[in-house]
């Protein structure tokens, strides 16, 4: 099964994809199951599983990227909206007080709110080594390095704010077609991430609309 568990919609501000065409275009390159995992929000994850209902070839995981005090962490699989800006380790028994795991999404890239040294410590369920929203990969190598220090488990994702990026970095599980066996597998670690990075106009393209945005 492949997966990509990172994507932001049009119900993140930095981002004009609806969840209907994140359906479509995931459906389109074949991927089995996403995360919609929009800032501070569950709603792009919750449309876009109604927007999937009665689809048999892909799965909706409720999701969304939450602001602690100290940087992001990417709520996967939560059954309600998790509360902004507490401290890392309160988001994370939030998460799971929700039936969700807790990942570390970018959590060395400092520009984009990742946990940075808080990470080396706080107690996740998986993190993000491989996000395809990179120049260099610098950032990747280290997340890499900690999870194998740690024995975190790994996973890859898009970060995805534009069509064209969906898919660029995924996750690789032996999974069933279902939710709770998406959760299982990425607890046990038995995962395998693999892509390439967002093309660069790509990222030039939303860094110029969040400028456009602000001014």
């Amino acid at each position: 099964m492949i997966i990509d568990p990172h994507i932001h919609s049009s119900y993140s501000s930095d981002s004009r994809m609806t969840p209907k065409e994140i359906i479509e275009q995931a459906r389109k390159i074949g991927l089995d199951a996403i995360a919609i995992a929009d800032h501070n929000s569950i709603k792009g994850a919750q449309v876009g599983i109604k927007e999937a209902k009665g689809i048999s070839d892909l799965i909706v995981i409720p999701a969304m990227e939450v602001s602690t005090n100290k940087g992001h962490i990417v709520a996967l699989g939560i059954n309600k909206e998790i509360k902004s800006y507490m401290s890392p380790e309160e988001t994370v028994e939030a998460i799971r007080d929700a039936n969700g795991i807790a990942i570390a999404p970018h959590p060395f890239v400092r520009y984009r709110e990742g946990l940075c040294d808080k990470v080396k410590d706080l107690d996740i369920d998986a993190m993000e080594t491989l996000n395809s929203r990179y120049v260099f990969g610098y950032s990747n190598w280290r997340a890499k390095k900690l999870a194998e220090e740690r024995g975190i488990p790994q996973i890859g994702a898009s970060d995805a704010h534009f069509l064209g990026a969906i898919g660029s970095c995924v996750t690789e599980l032996d999974a069933d077609f279902s939710i709770d066996s998406i959760i299982e597998c990425i607890l046990s670690g038995k995962t395998n991430v693999f892509g390439d990075r967002t093309p660069l106009p790509l990222i030039l393209k939303e860094v110029i609309d969040k400028k456009i945005k602000k001014i």
